[in-house]
């Protein structure tokens, strides 16, 4: 089996409130593929004729999380908005929260990843 190995740490989410752990969800290891992609955005605005000829650029990093069909069907759960992913094999077990989770028609997750800093 190809991937990496992170734990799934589910989470509650209310809005004004920082996330914490779910007790109806447990921690799981998870097996899948990370991915994190520089990504390039234009910033438009209002221009008006020969106003902000140039365009202005925002360079990002766009994260994902892949699991096989097989692994989504032994969480035990699916996963959610919010819930937290630690990559504890790369260096400083970078932590990211979930923002959206795709799946795809042969029942595969696609996780979209925001970088989140957890104090420990």
């Amino acid at each position: 089996m190809f991937g990496e190995e992170g734990i799934l740490s589910p989470r509650r989410n209310c809005q004004y409130v920082e996330a914490s752990p779910d007790a109806d969800r447990m921690a799981v290891a998870v097996r899948g593929v990370f991915s994190a992609i520089a990504a390039t955005g234009d910033i438009k605005g209002q221009a008006r004729g020969g106003e902000f000829a140039g365009t202005t650029r925002m360079v990002a990093a766009q994260s994902t999380f892949w699991i096989a069909a097989a692994q989504a069907a032994e969480l035990g759960f699916r996963p959610a908005k919010g819930d937290l992913l630690r990559l504890h094999g790369r260096s400083g077990e970078p932590s990211f929260a979930i923002s959206a989770v795709h799946p795809t028609s042969m029942g595969d997750l696609n996780l979209l990843l925001v970088r989140e800093d957890v104090a420990d």
